[in-house]
C-alpha cells in the first residue's frame, strides 16, 4: 500500500480576460478545457509527443519540459485524472519513460537499464492530478517519488490553450524582445460584434480555512516566532540566511544515512500579510505531509503552543493498493486506473468539507 496526501486547489482565474480588467471576462469552464486536452491527447502516439511546442516555436527553446503523460476520464462521476511528467537531469535518482513509447506502455527505466537497452530516455518526476469538473475543484496527489507544483499545472494548462486547444478563435504572433523572438497568443470573443482582443489567464489557489484577508491579517499580526521541524543528518550545518529555513529546506542532508535525528528551530519573526500568503502557498509544494514529524507552524504573543501549518490546509489522504495487473508494482507511480480505483472507496469522504462548508467556495473568476 502507498499513501498519497490530497491537497485541493480552485481555479481563482480561468477564462479570456480584457487587458488590465480583472472582472471582464468569458470564462472558460474547467470540463470544457479538460474534454478539449482529452480530445487532443487521443492522437498522440508517444509520450514525446505531448510536448505542447517544437522548435520552431519562438521563445520556447529554454523553457521546462512537461509532458502529459496520461489523461482518462470518469464518465459516471464527470472526474478526470491527469498525470504530468516534468523532465529533470540525466537520471540520477528518478526513473524516466522511453521517448518513444506509446502512452500505455508504463514501463520506467532507471539510469543502469537505460544504458543496458541503450533507449532515449525522458528522466523525470511525475505530477498527479484529480479533477472533479462538476464541483469545480481539483487536487494534486502526492506520493513520496511524486511532485506537486500548482504553478507548473497553471502553465501547462495555458501552453496548452494558447498552442494545441481550438475552445476560442486565437491569434498566434512571433514578436521581436529583448531577449529575441517569442510566440505570443489573443483571442477573440465569441461575440462577433465584439472585436476586442482577450488574453488568457490561469489562476489557482489552495484551499485553507482561512477565508479572508482579515484572517491572515490577524495572524500575522500576532505572530512572534516561526517553527519549523525537519529530520537532519547527524552533522552540523552552518545557516546564515533563516528565511532559507521556509523555501527549500536546506537542512536536509543530500546523502543517504540513518544517521539521522529530529530538529525544531524557532526563529523570531514578524511577518507581513504577504510574506505569511507566501509561506501558505509553498506549503503544500515543500512540505507533503506524509513525515509525521516535517512540519511548518508559528507562536503567537500571548498563546502557549504552536500553530502547525497543517491545520489550517484543507488535505486528506489517498491509499492505493501495489496491486497491478496481477503483480506488485512498488515503483510508487501510478497509473490513471490505480488512482481511479482508489477513489472509487474515498471519493465521497475526500469531498465531503466542500458540501459541508459551502462558505468556503468562491465563484470562478469572481
Amino acid at each position: 500500500m502507498s499513501t498519497g496526501v490530497v491537497s485541493f486547489f480552485k481555479f481563482t482565474k480561468l477564462g479570456f480576460y480584457r487587458y488590465r480588467e480583472h472582472d471582464n471576462n468569458e470564462p472558460l469552464e474547467m470540463g470544457e478545457m479538460l474534454e478539449s486536452l482529452h480530445e487532443w491527447f487521443q492522437d498522440r502516439i508517444s509520450l514525446e509527443d505531448t510536448l505542447l511546442w517544437d522548435d520552431e516555436t519562438q521563445g520556447y527553446s529554454h523553457r521546462k519540459k512537461v509532458y502529459l503523460k496520461a489523461i482518462e476520464y470518469n464518465p459516471n462521476t464527470g472526474d478526470y485524472i491527469l498525470v504530468l511528467w516534468r523532465a529533470i537531469g540525466q537520471g540520477n535518482g528518478v526513473y524516466g519513460i522511453r521517448a518513444d513509447s506509446r502512452l500505455d506502455d508504463n514501463r520506467l527505466y532507471n539510469a543502469d537499464e537505460a544504458v543496458e537497452d541503450n533507449a532515449r530516455v525522458i528522466w523525470g518526476e511525475a505530477a498527479y492530478y484529480w479533477f472533479c469538473p462538476r464541483q469545480n475543484l481539483f487536487s494534486s496527489i502526492r506520493f513520496h517519488n511524486s511532485i506537486a507544483d500548482s504553478a507548473m499545472l497553471n502553465s501547462y494548462v495555458k501552453d496548452f490553450i494558447w498552442l494545441q486547444s481550438n475552445v476560442k478563435r486565437k491569434v498566434r504572433e512571433v514578436k521581436e524582445g529583448a531577449q529575441g523572438s517569442y510566440t505570443t497568443v489573443t483571442f477573440r470573443s465569441d461575440d462577433d460584434t465584439n472585436q476586442d482582443t482577450l488574453w488568457f489567464r490561469c489562476e489557482n489557489k489552495q484551499y485553507t480555512k482561512l477565508t479572508t484577508q482579515a484572517d491572515l491579517s490577524q495572524i500575522a499580526r500576532d505572530i512572534t516566532h516561526f517553527v519549523q521541524r525537519d529530520v537532519i543528518a547527524a552533522r552540523t550545518i552552518q545557516e546564515q540566511d533563516w528565511t532559507r529555513f521556509f523555501r527549500t529546506s536546506p537542512f536536509v542532508s543530500g546523502e543517504v544515512t540513518k544517521d539521522t535525528r529530529k530538529i525544531e528551530i524557532n526563529i523570531e519573526a514578524k511577518p507581513t500579510v504577504e510574506e505569511l500568503q507566501q509561506v501558505f502557498a509553498r506549503y503544500n509544494e515543500d512540505y507533503s505531509g506524509l513525515d509525521d514529524w516535517r512540519n511548518l507552524g508559528f507562536k503567537k504573543e500571548g498563546v502557549g503552543g504552536i500553530c502547525w501549518l497543517n491545520k489550517f490546509v484543507v488535505k486528506n489522504t489517498l491509499v492505493v493498493s501495489d496491486l497491478a495487473e496481477g503483480g506488485i508494482d512498488d515503483t510508487g507511480h501510478y497509473t490513471p486506473k490505480r488512482l481511479f480505483t482508489a477513489l472509487e472507496l474515498n471519493r465521497d469522504s475526500l469531498l465531503a468539507p466542500f458540501a459541508q462548508d459551502e462558505h468556503q467556495e468562491d465563484t470562478v473568476n469572481g
